[in-house]
């Protein structure tokens, strides 16, 4: 590979530019040049030619100094790299353009299948009564595995409990199974933490509470129900946590937890947060519903000791895992500490060579 630094330089010369700023100039041009010209190299076998065509071309010249040749190669690292950056740029501003426009389908995707369901239900009671309930229970089991990630948690759970208002005859046990139901599918959609745990069930409780402010009668019945349901989905989804530690593949029960320090915490308290969440909806409502919710988380006794049990257990899992975890960090950043404090010394021992250079520079001026 030839730069033609010399031809570029005296152009530049020619053109009235001083002796350093048409050197530069003529550098800038020929490396430009070159790598436009030999596009389709490496970047490592490219910056290997135009070095070593650089090394030729300046001794020539003798122009090699410091100063030229870390221009010289600046302005190599700038051409080679300046295609990627643009890409980066164009990358930035169409990831923003994808952001907004994922957004519109999302929207546009919850009313499409908000849509959909409803026009399956239509059929579903036309059908003969002895088909509509296959239909039926077919349509909410698919409903449910979409009701975090659509938004649609609050209508699922006000539809449920009404149903159990209206057609139960033991409301309490059948609210209190329904809402199990549907408050474990929700918090097995994604990881565990304390802020979607009380998202999740604040919204359900709330429901509820609303619910039993309309109809007084069962309120009692309703608050209780949706109480133990929700204490159960937790006890149920922590002992699916614990079974997932203990036997799925390491690597998967990496990719599950994404903060073992915030899982331990959330878990050594997973009864008080309930507690929380139970006492931050009391203090939304009215004061009866408030009673009445208050009344039932003091009576939960031994399903709230059952969901301090079962975390208490995980807790052990967990801690286990994550001392593991911290055994392998600790032999990679050994492993990495070596790799560091052998490029530190070597750079170091550049930076020493280079502060002597300059100190016998300084002296032999003096």
């Amino acid at each position: 590979m030839e730069l033609e630094i010399k031809d570029y330089y005296e152009k530049a010369l020619k053109e009235g530019k001083n002796e350093s700023d048409a050197l530069k100039e003529g550098i800038e041009k020929a490396i430009e040049a070159a790598v436009h010209l030999h596009a389709g190299m490496s970047p490592r076998t490219i910056g290997e030619s135009a070095a070593f065509a650089m090394h030729e071309e300046l001794s020539e010249l003798s122009k090699a100094d410091e100063e030229i040749l870390q221009f010289a190669f600046e302005k190599l690292i700038d051409s080679l790299q300046r295609p990627k950056e643009r890409e980066i740029e164009r990358l930035i501003v169409e990831i923003d353009r994808l952001q907004r426009h994922l957004a519109t389908e999302e929207e546009e995707m919850q009313r499409n299948l908000r849509e959909i369901f409803s026009g399956i239900e239509r059929v579903a009671q036309r059908l003969p009564e002895k088909e509509q309930k296959a239909w039926k229970e077919a349509l909410e089991n698919t409903e449910l595995e979409h009701v975090e990630g659509l938004g649609i948690l609050n209508e699922t759970t006000e539809a449920a409990l009404v149903t159990a208002l209206e057609e139960s005859e033991d409301v309490e046990n059948d609210v209190r199974e329904v809402t199990r139901h549907i408050a474990q599918k929700a918090l097995g959609e994604g990881l565990l933490s304390a802020a979607r745990i009380r998202a999740i069930l604040t919204t359900i409780l709330m429901k509820a509470s609303e619910l039993a402010e309309a109809t007084p009668n069962r309120a009692k019945e309703l608050v209780h129900g949706t109480i133990y349901g929700i204490n159960d989905a937790l006890i149920a989804i922590i002992k699916q946590l614990k079974r997932q530690m203990d036997f799925t593949p390491e690597e998967i029960k990496t990719a599950q937890v994404a903060n073992w320090e915030e899982l331990i915490k959330m878990l050594s308290r997973s009864d008080e947060l309930y507690k929380e969440i139970i006492d931050d909806v009391a203090s939304k409502n009215s004061p009866f519903v408030r009673e009445v919710l208050m009344e039932c988380s003091d009576v939960l006794g031994d399903q709230f000791a059952e969901l301090k049990r079962i975390s208490t257990e995980t807790i052990e899992v967990a801690k286990k895992r994550l001392a593991s975890l911290a055994k392998e960090a600790v032999v990679k950043g050994a492993e990495l500490k070596e790799q560091l404090t052998s490029e530190a010394k070597r750079l170091g021992e550049k930076a020493w060579k280079k502060a002597l250079e300059m100190a016998e520079a300084y002296r032999a001026k003096k």
